[in-house]
């Protein structure tokens, strides 16, 4: 259960859960380091014009309660949202300030696309073109060094993507970083490195890209952000003369992709403490310079050689994924400080080392059974945890179920699993550090079946879940089911895949296909009605 990896913090080691994976990380990581310190701690659901779902969260202590949306929280104002949620906007109140950023023009759907040709041709190559409005680096065209190529950009834009309004600006070179700033102070700074595998002079490209992979998928932030092996990948292999069959020297660093996506495969660097002065200054400028932003995400190119840097976008809810398990470099405790800020009187409270079950607390708010989920407040006092190594006749015979209940009887909290070696670990963890000492006689005497031969006592100061629960692997037959399962489900997806393609290019389908546009119309006005 424990992991190896010192560059995490050790309080959030094993005490992600699955939902809190990918883009939940910074809102449930936020909310539990309030509800660690005691806070009140309440998800809900907020209305939407379009019916989706919309889960925010709240957090409260002594009659003050604050809200947030995902890392943002209320003291960022609705004006500060509307700012940085246009480049455009973002540009001129950061110019106002004197903060550095890349020249440009915005243009409006009203401006024709040769007003747009004529002005790049002044600006000069390489350029950038992208949306004012769009998020997620969606449209975004960089590096454009020809007008044939910057056309080609220009009409993907706005007629394929539908993004009339448009900023032009002069292309910078440098390294992308993503630096956070909370209330005056720089918490964290990342570089963004395009993906890329490290050659150990035995394995092939192709091998490389799966062991790195089974490393990324270790990590709750980059878990769903594999990289792929695709037209892109193989093309830029073959321009460096390599193939996913070459074996790279021993430290020889192989590029995949030219862009820093992490959702591509990139890498997250931390460099928070080499971060120079003059960078931070132009981060927290430029967070001061558009009014009520309080917590902010400032993407910044940097020259490698200058130091030095612009702006080219500002955030107001920062992705805290990478800052709290990065690839390479020290983690940052971030939600710390979002909470420090928000709750200041709380900052020298002793915190647990308890989480709590994230999966049961979105279910009935995704499932739409419940609006609002209250977090069981967290047990009051000092936690204390052990671990335990039983040897002896203990898988298969009931043991597990009789120290859960054991376990459960004395409110305790931890988990119990079998070895492959036959043996059993137990964790355990709770208020009276004799209870927990004790347990260890609990394990030797074991249940009517077991036959405890040995038991090895560990001290346990890493996250516990609320509860106590038996993880169990699946056996070698229970997989073997679910590969059968898989495929005979793959088989029928298949032949219905191929029935419905039969039927589409029948004759009846074509001859029936002025009804079914009448029956759309009537469901999409049924539809419509019951919204208004």
């Amino acid at each position: 259960m424990e992991s190896n990896n010192s560059r995490w913090l050790q309080h959030l080691i094993n005490a992600v859960p699955q939902a809190g994976f990918g883009k939940k990380l910074s809102m449930y990581t936020i909310a539990l380091e309030g509800w660690r310190r005691g806070l009140k701690l309440k998800f809900f659901t907020i209305d939407d014009p379009e019916n989706k779902l919309r889960i925010r969260y709240s957090l409260s202590y002594k009659g003050k309660e604050h809200r947030f949306e995902s890392s943002k929280g209320d003291k960022t104002t609705d004006l500060a949202y509307e700012i940085c949620d246009n480049k455009f906007l973002t540009k001129e109140y950061l110019q106002k300030a004197g903060v550095p950023v890349a020249e440009g023009k915005r243009f409006t759907s009203e401006e024709s696309d040769e007003k747009i040709i004529q002005f790049a041709n002044s600006l000069g190559f390489p350029l950038v073109l992208k949306p004012i409005n769009a998020n997620g680096g969606k449209g975004v065209f960089s590096n454009i060094n020809s007008m044939d190529s910057f056309k080609e950009a220009l009409y993907h834009v706005r007629e394929i993507l539908g993004y009339q309004d448009i900023i032009v600006e002069t292309y910078i070179p440098g390294n992308e970083y993503r630096v956070v700033v909370v209330n005056g102070k720089v918490v964290g700074a990342l570089n963004r490195i395009p993906a890329n595998v490290i050659g150990n002079g035995k394995d092939n490209i192709r091998d490389l890209i799966k062991n790195k992979n089974r490393e990324r998928k270790k990590n709750p932030h980059l878990k769903s952000r594999v990289i792929k092996v695709d037209t892109t990948v193989i093309e830029l292999l073959k321009s460096y003369g390599y193939s996913l069959t070459t074996v790279p020297k021993d430290g020889e660093v192989v590029p995949l992709r030219l862009t820093s996506n992490l959702s591509t495969g990139g890498d997250s660097v931390d460099l928070t403490d080499v971060l120079p002065d003059n960078l931070k200054k132009i981060a927290i400028d430029a967070t001061e310079a558009i009014p009520g932003l309080t917590v902010s995400g400032m993407d910044m190119i940097v020259d490698s050689v200058s130091k030095k840097g612009v702006i080219i976008e500002a955030n107001t809810r920062p992705g805290l994924g990478g800052h709290l398990f990065p690839a390479d470099g020290i983690a940052r405790d971030i939600p710390k400080e979002i909470i420090d800020f928000y709750f200041p009187e709380t900052k020298n409270v002793e915190k647990s080392c308890l989480f709590f079950d994230f999966n049961s607390i979105l279910d009935p708010l995704q499932k739409r059974t419940a609006k609002v989920v209250e977090v069981t407040d967290l047990p009051k006092g000092e936690l204390y945890g052990k671990k335990f190594i039983v040897t002896g006749k203990v898988q298969n015979v009931g043991y597990l179920a009789w120290i859960k209940r054991q376990a459960l009887s004395r409110r305790m909290h931890g988990f119990a699993e079998n070895l492959s070696n036959g043996d059993v670990v137990i964790v355990v963890a709770g208020m009276n550090q004799q209870e927990i000492d004790d347990f260890k006689e609990v394990c030797l005497q074991g249940n009517d079946k077991s036959e405890v031969t040995g038991v090895n006592e560990q001290h346990w100061d890493y996250p516990v879940k609320i509860g106590f629960e038996i993880n169990r692997e699946l056996t070698r037959d229970e997989i073997q089911e679910l590969e059968e399962e898989k495929k005979q489900v793959e088989k029928e997806r298949d032949f219905y895949k191929k029935r419905y393609g039969q039927i589409k290019s029948s004759r009846m389908w074509r001859t029936l296909s002025p009804l079914r546009h009448v029956l759309d119309f009537f469901k999409h006005t049924i539809r419509t009605l019951k919204r208004t």
